[in-house]
């Protein structure tokens, strides 16, 4: 079954999914995704570095640009969204702007795309499905790619992938792995991340805290749980999620 196909049928199973990017777009996005039928007039949305390109249940086409602590997504329960998540370091390449310039806010697709994004919303607003969105959507970047020949900064993408694994890898090690100087690889990564790799790289560990927790299939053990995930100590992972989500680890989702 294609992207397009499941998410035509996935809409009375599940309020979130996620779905694997075709060929053509896995170097640059992580995932696509709906959400459908919630409960609650506000969505918690927390960091995980990425970029979002999403269409709203009215139509409309956004940037969540990436977000290095919590925000407030507001839906009804007749919205459904649906949307591509550009890998960390991928936004700036298919976007075509800085990513930090859009880091901690969503703005319309209009305001950065001009008039290819009026003109895709439009297309969006016709659209009868939510396979049909998602396919505008895959358009739209894959255009952006014969349009730009978008390219990555690899030697960022590579420091990105060392700090997935080792989060807490400092500055001077990742520069000297990629053979750059920290104030290149700082300045590098507020262009294609959004912001720097000491801050990505707090935001993957706490997504590997996430992980931990979704795997769970108890109460979790959270001493244990903050040392597996990077953190000192307890406290040093209570007060991380505090900033990162607005509220303890207690509260975290246990469903992905």
């Amino acid at each position: 079954m294609n992207l397009d196909d499941q998410c035509d049928t996935c809409l009375d199973k599940s309020v979130y999914q996620e779905f694997r990017p075709d060929q053509r777009l896995r170097p640059f996005v992580e995932c696509g995704w709906l959400l459908s039928g919630s409960t609650t007039p506000l969505i918690r949305v927390m960091p995980d570095g990425c970029v979002d390109v999403f269409v709203t249940g009215q139509g409309e086409v956004m940037i969540a640009g990436p977000a290095n602590t919590f925000y407030d997504l507001a839906v009804s329960d007749r919205d459904v969204l649906a949307g591509l998540r550009l890998r960390p370091g991928a936004a700036a390449a298919v976007i075509g702007s800085p990513a930090s310039e859009f880091a901690n806010i969503r703005v319309p697709l209009d305001s950065v795309c001009g008039v290819s994004g009026s003109r895709l919303s439009e297309n969006l607003l016709s659209a009868g499905s939510p396979g049909q969105r998602m396919s505008l959507l895959k358009d739209l970047v894959v255009g952006s790619f014969a349009a730009a020949c978008p390219v990555i900064d690899r030697p960022v993408a590579r420091a990105v992938g060392a700090l997935r694994a080792r989060p807490d890898t400092p500055v001077a090690t990742l520069a000297d792995e990629v053979g750059l100087s920290e104030r290149q690889l700082r300045r590098r990564f507020d262009v294609a991340v959004g912001y720097g790799p000491k801050r990505l790289g707090r935001v993957f560990r706490f997504q590997r805290l996430l992980d931990l927790v979704y795997a769970s299939r108890r109460s979790p053990a959270w001493s244990q749980l903050a040392i597996a995930a990077g953190y000192s100590d307890q406290s040093h992972m209570i007060n991380e999620c505090l900033v990162l989500t607005g509220g303890p680890p207690t509260a975290l989702p246990r469903v992905r």
